[in-house]
């Protein structure tokens, strides 16, 4: 008849339980520090789209305000080294444009009113200047 002897060294101590239960704590902390900064990241850039959007909708509303100056803007023909063959030749087209701007309000998360100025160009001149300009 055989005789089963139980080894003292089978099994696992209560140390090595402790330590396993500590690192298996450790572990659960560290993901869910990082579930909560996802959660928290996903809030924010929610708040920031539905805040672009507001903004992008009042932009296209947003009446365009003409600027005091207008600039001439000439566009020349060079050569692949960046030389201008000849001085009238060269003269492709010039461009006469102004600097613009449109004023968009918008509320803040936390409700307050803000204003942002868009600076954009437009054309002298023109009926309506820059106010298709995006």
């Amino acid at each position: 008849m055989k005789t089963h002897r139980i080894h003292l060294s089978s099994g696992e101590s209560l140390v090595e339980v402790m330590v396993s239960a500590v690192i298996f704590l450790m572990m659960m902390a560290v993901l869910q520090g990082a579930i909560s900064f996802c959660t928290n990241a996903q809030h924010k850039s929610r708040e920031i789209r539905e805040r672009n959007a507001e903004i992008c909708r009042n932009l296209q509303t947003a009446s365009y305000i003409p600027g005091p100056d207008s600039k001439n803007y000439i566009f020349k023909a060079t050569t692949a080294e960046g030389e201008t063959p000849g001085a009238e030749a060269a003269e492709l087209f010039c461009v006469d444009v102004e600097l613009g701007a449109k004023e968009v309000a918008f509320r803040e998360s936390d409700g307050t009113s803000k204003t942002v100025t868009f600076y954009l160009f437009g054309t002298s001149g023109a009926p309506g200047a820059g106010g298709d300009t995006p």
